[in-house]
């Protein structure tokens, strides 16, 4: 007879049998707490992106493309904000309305500029405004999928660009840039002197967006309605190679201050 049988000890196999158990049961626990925990944080972008809340931006303006449709848009800023200021002050004075959109790029922007200013002339270097552009390397607002940003030529044109370069298209940057054995970080400081931490590149890696303008283009706003739209547009317009000028005009009917 067994010297462990009279003791009612328990077999190997059922001691391993139940520890199985006992780790099936625990890891499920931590996965539910797990689950629990992002269910709560939240796990996208929004978490830490306000700009994208709706009571981050007071000021709503309504952009009509004719005979397509229109993008409805939410305006950061106040009166201490001097690209804010401008571009509420054209809105007002009419000077979008019989505007063209000025350039399409698929994996980048949707430029519209003043009617004022037709869209196959050149700003001349000397009349681009440098006020509006100080580099801020705190700015708490980022230029991400879907965010209005003012160009280098807004005071005098009056353009302004909506970001359409996706999450995908950042993953897409950092694939050529690791076959290249660059980071997207070191890349981004080389080739436009900007330093994103780990935490600002994720916020492009899970929102989109164009990183190497942040700081230095203002960012005045956020695509709320209409980016659909938008991608439509990006898709089917057909460009000139140079401009990136849509061959089909496609004309703004107004843009207005939403009450």
């Amino acid at each position: 007879m067994d010297r462990f049988s009279d003791r009612g000890s328990t077999p190997l196999w059922s001691i391993s049998k139940k520890f199985q158990m006992s780790t099936v049961i625990m890891k499920r626990l931590i996965l539910l707490i797990l689950t629990v925990v992002i269910m709560l944080t939240g796990c996208s972008s929004d978490s830490y992106l306000p700009q994208t809340e709706p009571g981050f931006g007071k000021t709503v303006v309504r952009m009509g493309i004719k005979d397509l449709g229109s993008i409805d848009m939410r305006l950061f800023g106040d009166d201490s904000s001097e690209a804010y200021n401008l571009f509420v002050e054209k809105i007002e004075e009419g000077e979008y309305r019989g505007a063209s959109v000025a350039a399409v790029i698929r994996d980048y922007l949707f430029m519209v500029r003043s009617s004022l200013m037709p869209s196959d002339i050149e700003v001349p270097e000397d009349m681009k405004t440098s006020s509006l552009f100080k580099y801020d390397p705190e700015s708490e607002v980022y230029p991400i999928y879907g965010s209005v940003v003012v160009s280098e030529s807004f005071a005098v044109d009056g353009s302004f660009m909506i970001v359409t370069s996706s999450k995908e298209d950042i993953d897409e940057i950092e694939e050529m840039l690791h076959y290249n054995g660059v980071t997207l970080g070191d890349y981004l400081i080389n080739a436009y002197g900007i330093k994103l931490s780990e935490e600002q590149l994720d916020i492009y890696r899970e929102a989109g967006g164009a990183p190497w303008i942040y700081g230095v283009y203002p960012c005045i706003g956020q695509v709320f309605g209409g980016m659909d739209l938008v991608e439509r547009i990006l898709k089917e317009s057909e460009t000139m190679d140079a401009s990136y000028r849509p061959i089909e005009e496609l004309v703004i009917s107004d843009i207005v201050i939403e009450d």
